[in-house]
């Protein structure tokens, strides 16, 4: 009867977001925009998991007072857990999708969250020109720089030095959650400042070689993974 009765509390909990207009996870206020959440981001959101691993694993690593740079920020909801459950110091947040970034910030204001900015841009390690163009779908966690048939519309999304935005923002902790790019991000020749690091891997996206070359390209960087820091697919890195 488990199971039967899982999916009763997940529908009841399905409709009363819809009532109400905003899913709750871990008490963090999530305003079901039209715009943004699809009905299966809704269902998403009515298990109440969320960037489970990935906010946990950011909150556990983190020191008090110490800055966070997360790539991906997706609706805001990892910078609202880790304000709302640590004591980090400033929190800057990247997003390639400039239809989510007026979306965090309104879940930022929404949940009272302090000392956090929004920034749209894609980060990159190599020399780039000053935009690429970013494809927008209707599930926003189905956007990515890669083109397909099924994006609604493609969009130019600045590109930011990722060495520069390394020397800005002077993160203790990175929170990558970048649908493949972290490997390509892993080439970086340095990560100054960085103490910890909080990825999600992809491995549909770069295969198993691709993950195995991540952690090389980790352990390069100093970075180990911390056994007691890992997730279904969120891994915690921390400087050796």
């Amino acid at each position: 009867m488990r199971e039967p009765t899982m999916i009763w509390k997940r529908t009841a909990q399905f409709h009363l977001n819809r009532w109400r207009k905003e899913a709750r996870v871990d008490n963090i206020r999530l305003p079901l925009s039209n715009r943004i959440i699809s009905p299966g981001m809704e269902w998403t959101l009515a298990k109440g998991r969320y960037e489970w691993g990935e906010a946990r694993m950011s909150a556990r690593v983190l020191k008090p007072g110490e800055s966070v740079l997360e790539l991906g920020a997706g609706l805001g909801f990892v910078s609202s857990y880790i304000r709302l459950n640590t004591d980090a110091g400033q929190i800057t947040c990247i997003e390639a999708n400039p239809d989510l970034v007026p979306y965090i910030e309104g879940v930022h204001r929404l949940n009272g969250i302090s000392n956090a900015a929004v920034v749209n841009g894609v980060a990159q390690v190599a020399d780039y020109p000053a935009s690429i163009p970013f494809y927008c779908r209707k599930d926003f966690w189905a956007s990515s720089m890669e083109p397909a048939v099924d994006y609604e519309r493609a969009v130019e999304v600045p590109v930011l030095n990722f060495t520069n935005l390394l020397a800005t923002a002077r993160p203790d902790v990175l929170v990558m959650d970048i649908e493949g790019a972290e490997l390509d991000l892993l080439e970086a020749d340095a990560l100054p400042h960085v103490r910890a690091i909080v990825l999600e891997v992809h491995k549909d996206v770069y295969g198993r070689r691709g993950l195995e070359r991540l952690f090389e390209r980790a352990k390069h960087l100093g970075f180990h993974r911390d056994p007691n820091g890992t997730v279904r697919e969120v891994h915690t890195l921390v400087r050796n």
